[in-house]
Parts: C-alpha cells; structure tokens; sequence
C-alpha cells in the first residue's frame, strides 16, 4: 500500500470511527441534555440600544419548543415538546446612564416553580449590554447568564427526574430602527457564543449524567414598538447542530 492510500485509509477510519461515536447512546442523552438546557437560555429578544436610559421594560416571554426527538438507544425518552409547545417566561430590563452616543441596560427574568403538565421549572437569568447609537444604525454587545432546575418525567411517566442547568455567554448585534405606518420598527440580527453545564438525574436508581456544550449562538428578529410604549418582539434563535427555535415577547415600556 503506497503512502498516498494508507493516508486515504486512515482518514476514512477516522470518519467512520466519529460517525459510529456521534451515534452511542451516550452521546444523544448528552445532546438532549444540551437542547433543554439550551430551550432555557436567555436569547437578546430585544433590539440593540433600544432602551432610554430611565425606561423600564415589563414583558412576558413565549419560548416556542420545537420537536424534540427523545430517541437514545432502543428506548424513547419522554422529552419538553411531548409536553407543552411552548412555556412562558417574564422579563424586566432597564436602561442604565451611559456616555453620550451609548446606551446601556440591565435585566432580570425569573420562572418560579409552578408544576403544569408534571413539569415545574425553576429559573433565575440575568443580562446586560451596551451599545453604541451615534444615528440610525447600532451595534450591540450583551452577556447574560442562567441557572435553572427542572423537575419532569423523562425516563418513565411516574417519575420526576431533574435535570440543573447553568448557562452563560456574549453576543454582538447590529439593527437599524424604521418608522412604518406610525409605528417604529428594527429589524437585528447577530452571533456570539453560548456555554453550558448541564446535570440529568433519574429519579428511579440516582443515576447522573452530566453535559458540558459551547458553541455559537445565532439570532435573527424585528422589534416593533407602537405609541412608543406597546412592544412586540420576534426572534428565532440557533444553536448549530443543537436547536433553532423561535420566541415572541409582548412588553410594556415605561418612562424613558
């Protein structure tokens, strides 16, 4: 065998050996782990500079749960989207003093742990950003972070397995407000990174899987504020090779 077809062979034992890895039944509960800790991080779902300073934004966050397929091994896993389609998040963002041509904020957003359907989540994220908005055209960097505890049936539908996540990362987006039939719309978009830790314990023996994910976190939305107070915000968010997803917040802005 030349050198040339021995190389050729050993890249193709590589690949092979990858694919036949990315298949084990380890690896998908990891990648299931990944998609619900990721379906809990906190997306921007607001434009860049978009808050005055003073002004408090009171919203109510749908985070929308694709299908999820529960498949590891021979056994299907009962997963968020056999569920609920999508569950409700609130928000709270003020704008902060920041130099002349910035804008600054900060912001909150809890779940408490109210069972629906078997499920009860716990949740506590924060963020915050700035953002330079000479003119029309702004640009944004934000870093948020969560932790999360989840309790549901995952393994067997009598049980309440957890699973606790911890979540943080950075991103930068770019937007441009419109005034449109009266109302004031920015379309954004941007890109950043994502890490997260994530511990999966099943109820029925104690047995505890854990998952550590980073990777790029992707966003595309459009805000639309009408009477400067009224907000309604779309996003779909990726996670290559992970979960795209879409939400929708509804907020009131006060002041500012």
């Amino acid at each position: 065998m030349t050198a040339r077809a021995r190389l050729l062979a050993a890249a193709v034992a590589a690949a092979a050996a990858a694919a036949a890895r990315a298949q084990t039944m380890l690896d998908q509960e990891e990648r299931l782990i990944d998609i619900h800790a990721l379906l809990l991080d906190l997306p921007p779902l607001q434009a860049p500079g978009a808050l005055r300073p003073g002004a408090l934004d009171a919203s109510l966050e749908a985070v929308t749960i694709p299908r999820i397929d529960g498949t590891t091994g021979s056994k299907r896993q009962i997963t968020a989207s056999d569920r609920t389609p999508v569950f409700p998040r609130p928000r709270l963002a003020v704008g902060l003093p920041a130099p002349e041509g910035f804008r600054a904020f900060a912001g909150l957003s809890y779940i408490p742990p109210v069972p629906v359907r078997e499920v009860s989540t716990n949740a506590a994220a924060a963020e915050a950003g700035l953002a330079w908005a000479p003119g029309p055209l702004r640009v944004g960097l934000r870093a948020h972070a969560l932790w999360a505890r989840a309790r549901a049936p995952v393994t067997d539908p009598a049980t309440r397995d957890v699973l606790e996540a911890r979540a943080w990362g950075a991103e930068l987006s770019a937007g441009a407000p419109l005034e449109i039939a009266g109302a004031r719309v920015e379309p954004y978009a941007g890109a950043g990174l994502v890490a997260l830790r994530g511990r999966f314990r099943v109820t029925s023996d104690g047995a505890v899987l854990r998952s550590a994910f980073a990777g790029p976190a992707l966003h595309v939305g459009v805000r639309v504020l009408v009477r400067s107070r009224w907000e309604l915000v779309t996003e779909v968010d990726g996670y290559p090779r992970r979960l795209v997803h879409t939400d929708v917040r509804l907020g009131y802005v006060f002041g500012g």
